[in-house]
């Protein structure tokens, strides 16, 4: 599995701060904050794949300062967050991918803007990430993470596994489970099914395994 994507959010003002991290938040990745002084430091030490800058009243200055401080290699995206009357002598950086939002801009252009960044050309909605407790799913890139952590699925595991959480609370035997998740012209037997199971359980954290329930004579269900 990929590793999930990694946001940094700097920022000085707590609400400004906390705004950016309800806009990202339906994306299906991991969250980091930073104030501007130490953004730096931080972009040195560690890499993230978007920045999400509160460029205030002077976003061309902060915006070098990031271009300055990945020139080592890294190559974050950067998403800078501006008063409008600072628009005029905003400069987007040339080295690194950058998109710019004007303050007062709605969550959804935020989340749209911060999707075109990590993931060009295909973007993820929020209706293809799910969340249950710390279990984040992404329909869109087949990638499951427990507390940021990848889960190491096979691609029937995660198929399996995605098409019980999006059916909960029902009972599935295992002949439906072979017809609506390995297809009709599969012709291996239902131990496969309780193979599988197995095996998803196992990759879970001991909370989410116990709600894939065995129905007895019957098959799975996922209790949701």
């Amino acid at each position: 599995m990929m590793r999930m994507k990694k946001i940094l959010i700097a920022a000085d003002d707590a609400h400004t701060s906390a705004w950016i991290r309800s806009a990202m938040d339906e994306l299906g990745v991991t969250l980091f904050e930073v104030r501007l002084n130490d953004l730096a430091a931080r972009l040195t030490a560690e890499e993230f794949d978007l920045v999400v800058l509160d460029g205030g009243r002077a976003p061309q200055v902060l915006a070098q300062n990031v271009e300055t401080a990945t020139a080592g290699g890294a190559n974050p995206r950067l998403l800078i967050l501006c008063d409008r009357d600072a628009l005029t002598a905003l400069r987007l950086p040339v080295r690194l991918r950058a998109d710019f939002l004007v303050r007062g801009a709605t969550s959804d252009e935020a989340a749209a803007r911060a999707r075109n960044l990590l993931w060009p050309g295909e973007e993820v909605s929020s209706a293809e990430i799910i969340r249950i407790d710390d279990l984040t799913v992404n329909l869109a890139t087949y990638q499951a993470y427990w507390n940021s952590d990848p889960i190491d699925f096979t691609y029937m595991e995660y198929t399996l596994f995605t098409f019980l959480i999006t059916h909960p609370n029902r009972a599935y035997n295992r002949e439906v489970l072979l017809r609506r998740v390995w297809g009709s012209d599969y012709y291996g037997g239902s131990r496969t099914v309780d193979v599988h199971i197995r095996r998803i359980r196992a990759k879970l954290p001991p909370e989410l395994g116990h709600r894939i329930d065995t129905v007895r004579n019957v098959g799975y269900l996922w209790r949701g």
